[in-house]
C-alpha cells in the first residue's frame, strides 16, 4: 500500500529562494526529503503559509510530492509570532482542503515549532501518528542571544516541550542536538531519531576555480572568503565582518587581495523589494569601517549558482552562534572548500578540525580572523582541508537520508499495526 505523508512547514516554503527571510537549510531539508521520498512511491503534500502572491495554491515539487500553499491572513511576509496568531486559521483551511480533496494521510512529518502546534491538532483529527524536526531549538537559541523582543521565547518553549514529549519519535540533526533535546526538554531519547542532512553531489562537487570565479564572473586573481545564509545575528555575520576587519588591521597587504562574498539577505540580486533591516545595518557597517571594496553582497542565489560560489571561495566561513547541523557547511564541503566554522552544534561532529576544516569558539572575532589568515596564506594547508572535506562529504546524500526517514515511517506505522491486531 502507498504511504502517504503529510508534511508541515508552516512559515517556510520547499520552493522558496534562499537567502531572503525565513528561508534556509530548513526549506533545502524539506524539498530535497520530499522528492527523495517520492522517488520511493511515498506520497508526500507539504502544507505552507501561502507567502507569495505569484504562487499557485498547488505546486509540484516532484511526481508524487506537492507543495500545498494554505491562506493564512493575507498573503505576504509575517513575522514568526504574526503567523503564530494565525495558526487556527492556517489548522481549519488545511482540514478543510484535504477534507474538499477526500484525501487521508498515513503519517504527520511536522517541521520547526510553529507547524508542531498544528499537527497537534491534525493527529487528533485524524488520528494519525505524528513525528517532529526542530531545525532549531527555542532554548538553545535563548542562551546565546539576548533579544526576545517579540515574546517568542517562552510560547515557542513550551510548544516544543509538547511536541518532544507528544510525539511518536523526534529527529535530531546530530548527537549534539540529541544531547540537547534530552537536558533541556527531558526526551525519551528511544524516541530520538539522530538523523544527519545530506547534500545533492551532482550539483554540490567540486569545480576548478578559475572555471566556475569565470561562470559567475568573479575576479580570478583574489582571494575570496564567502559566506552563505540569511542576514541574521544567529548566523555570526557581524562577527565575520568584525574579523575581517582584524584580518585587514594585522596584515594590511591583504586588503587589495581578499574579498568577502555574501550569498543571501535578499529574495533576488535583482530585486526591487527592500532589504531587511539586518542587511542595512551591515551595509552601514561596511561603510563605516571603510569596507565597501571589500564586501560584496549578491542577494539569494538558486543551487546551481550557489555550488559555483562555493566553488569560486578558497574558505567558507560559518560563524554562526548555534547549529542543529550546519548545511551550509556540508555543501561547501562537497564543492571541495575549506570551511572556517564555530564549535557550535552540529558543525563539531561534521568539520573535524584541522583534517575535513578548522574550528573556532563562537562569537570569538580574533580566533576567526587567525583561522581565516592561516588557511588563506598557507595553501599546503588548504589543500589538506579541502581534500578532507570533500572526503567527509561522501558520507552524507539525501539519499542516505531518506532510507533512514522512510524506515522510521515504517517502523512506527508497524508498530500501531501490531497494536491494532494485538
Amino acid at each position: 500500500m502507498t504511504l502517504r505523508i503529510a508534511m508541515l512547514s508552516v512559515h517556510a516554503c520547499a520552493l522558496a529562494k534562499l537567502g531572503g527571510r525565513d528561508s534556509g537549510g530548513m526549506n533545502v531539508y524539506i524539498r530535497e526529503l520530499a522528492r527523495d521520498l517520492a522517488r520511493r512511491g511515498i506520497e508526500v503534500d507539504i502544507f505552507t503559509r501561502w507567502r507569495e502572491a505569484e504562487d499557485p495554491r498547488v505546486q509540484e515539487l516532484a511526481p508524487g510530492a506537492r507543495v500545498i500553499h494554505i491562506e493564512s491572513g493575507p498573503i505576504g511576509y509575517y513575522p514568526k509570532m504574526s503567523v503564530y496568531e494565525r495558526l487556527p486559521e492556517f489548522t481549519e483551511k488545511l482540514l478543510a482542503f484535504v477534507k474538499a480533496e477526500g484525501r487521508s494521510y498515513d503519517l504527520i512529518h511536522s517541521h520547526y515549532w510553529l507547524s508542531a502546534e498544528v499537527s497537534r491538532t491534525l493527529a487528533a483529527e485524524w488520528a494519525a501518528p505524528r513525528i517532529q524536526m526542530f531545525h532549531t531549538l527555542g532554548r538553545v537559541r535563548s542562551e546565546v542571544m539576548d533579544e526576545d523582543a517579540d515574546g517568542e521565547n517562552a510560547v515557542r518553549a513550551g510548544i516544543e516541550e509538547r511536541a518532544v514529549a507528544e510525539s511518536r519519535a523526534v529527529v535530531a540533526a546530530s548527537e549534539i542536538e540529541a544531547g540537547e533535546l534530552r537536558t533541556l526538554y527531558g526526551a525519551d531519547m528511544a524516541k530520538v531519531a539522530i538523523i544527519p542532512c545530506g547534500v545533492d553531489p551532482e550539483v554540490f562537487r567540486p569545480v576548478r576555480q578559475l572555471d566556475a570565479r569565470r561562470i559567475l564572473g568573479e575576479d580570478g586573481s583574489k582571494r575570496l572568503i564567502l559566506f552563505v545564509g540569511r542576514i541574521e545575528q544567529i548566523k555570526g555575520i557581524d562577527v565575520l565582518l568584525r574579523a575581517l576587519g582584524l584580518l585587514y588591521a594585522r596584515r594590511p597587504d591583504l586588503k587589495a587581495d581578499v574579498r568577502l562574498v555574501v550569498v543571501g539577505g535578499a529574495l533576488s540580486p535583482h530585486d526591487d523589494a527592500p532589504e531587511t533591516d539586518k542587511v542595512a545595518d551591515l551595509r552601514r557597517h561596511v561603510r563605516e569601517q571603510n569596507l565597501e571594496s571589500s564586501v560584496e553582497f549578491v542577494g539569494s542565489r538558486d543551487q546551481r549558482d550557489l555550488a559555483l560560489y562555493y566553488a569560486s571561495a578558497d574558505v567558507c566561513a560559518v560563524p554562526s552562534l548555534t547549529e542543529s547541523f550546519g548545511l551550509v557547511a556540508l555543501e561547501a564541503m562537497a564543492c571541495g572548500t575549506p570551511v572556517v566554522g564555530t564549535r557550535v552544534g552540529g558543525l563539531q561532529t561534521l568539520i573535524e578540525d584541522g583534517q575535513s576544516g578548522m574550528l573556532v569558539p563562537p562569537s570569538d572575532e580574533q580566533a576567526l580572523a587567525e583561522a581565516l589568515e592561516r588557511v588563506l596564506l598557507d595553501p599546503r594547508l588548504r589543500m589538506h582541508l579541502a581534500h578532507g572535506a570533500r572526503e567527509a562529504a561522501e558520507g552524507y546524500t539525501w539519499q542516505r537520508v531518506g532510507d533512514r526517514i522512510a524506515d522510521l515511517y515504517r517502523r512506527i506505522l508497524s508498530a500501531d499495526a501490531a497494536k491494532v491486531e494485538g
